[in-house]
């Protein structure tokens, strides 16, 4: 086919304008890889350059790190509030020892006062080792407001005349309720004792009574409520006690018969005589008597090894030579106290 000039021209005009733009694309990446390998040389050039004994441009900087943010200290916790204050306990009384009181007494002088304290607490219900501090106490007021000053509160001075006998001035003297006993121990008198003449005996005006305490094996003979005298004694065995109650003393007999229990067995004669091996009354029964209890009395001992100890009927043994004195003091109606 035959084109005219004009046709030739139209048809070569967009040949031509695909050339050029790929001779721009071309132009344009030449451009932009040349300069992004001067910038960025290769391994293999750079080794070049250092043959040709040209440093090696320096690295690009790093980028700065940022700083770690400081890390705040942990708060310290409030402190717990303080508890509240315990009071202080207060302290336990002290208790002072009624014997520290009496020595006070004691100490100035003052033996009535002293006495008097004894005797207001000597018969209650104390430990036993107070009442055997009292006791240790109370004996020696005694003695010393008995014998040894001879207080004229306490005491008036007899003097002995012909004929006298411990009998006949017991009866002179109301406050002696009949009974020598009083005088035999305020002037250390035996059962026969001589009486001289001219001589002058103590007589003392006060009350007399006695306290058994059980547990301490002991009775007390005592004026104005204050031990005078200690005896050693033997009380109810475990299954027959001591009852523990004030008593009032009854009739006295020298030299006694004894009724034994129903629930013990005695060979021979009832009452038993005294001076038998199965006899354990001795040489005196002393009758305590109480509304409720019945066949308590103080008495001697065919046993005196049993003394100290629990091994009676219910009742108070004594050893013989002992039980005498009381005896000799006891009247009808005193009062006798026995404590646990």
């Amino acid at each position: 086919m035959l084109h005219t000039p004009g046709q030739r021209r139209s048809s070569s005009l967009p040949t031509v304008l695909v050339v050029l733009a790929c001779a721009s694309v071309a132009a344009y990446f030449a451009f932009f890889r040349g300069k992004g390998d001067r910038s960025d040389p290769t391994p293999a050039a750079a080794a070049a350059e250092l043959r040709r004994g040209e440093p090696p441009p320096p690295p690009p900087p790093k980028a700065a790190e940022p700083a770690p943010a400081p890390v705040e200290a942990p708060r310290p916790l409030p402190a717990p509030p303080p508890p509240p204050p315990t009071p202080a306990p207060e302290p336990a009384p002290v208790r002072v020892s009624p014997a520290h009181e009496v020595d006070g007494l004691m100490a100035d002088g003052k033996w009535r006062e002293a006495r008097l304290t004894v005797s207001s607490l000597f018969g209650g219900e104390i430990p036993d080792g107070e009442r055997a501090e009292l006791a240790r106490r109370g004996l020696e007021i005694s003695q010393k407001l008995l014998q040894e000053k001879a207080d004229p509160a306490d005491v008036e001075l007899y003097e002995i005349k012909q004929g006298d006998t411990l009998e006949g001035i017991a009866k002179k003297f109301k406050g002696l309720s009949g009974v020598k006993g009083a005088v035999m121990l305020v002037n250390n008198y035996k059962e026969n004792a001589i009486l001289r003449e001219g001589r002058k005996v103590r007589v003392p005006k006060g009350t007399w009574s006695a306290l058994v305490d059980k547990s301490l094996y002991t009775l007390w003979i005592c004026y104005e409520g204050a031990p005078f005298k200690a005896y050693r004694i033997t009380i109810g065995a475990e299954n027959k006690p001591t009852p523990a109650v004030k008593y009032a003393v009854g009739n006295k007999n020298p030299k006694p018969a004894w009724w034994p229990p129903a629930d013990m067995k005695v060979t021979g004669k009832i009452p038993v005589p005294y001076g038998d091996p199965q006899n354990p009354l001795g040489e005196w029964w002393i009758a305590l008597d109480h509304d409720l209890h019945h066949g308590i009395g103080i008495h001697g001992t065919n046993d005196p090894g049993s003394i100290g100890s629990k091994a009676s009927n219910g009742c108070v043994r004594m050893l013989n030579e002992e039980v005498s004195e009381i005896a000799a003091l006891a009247f009808k109606g005193m009062a006798i106290t026995v404590v646990e």
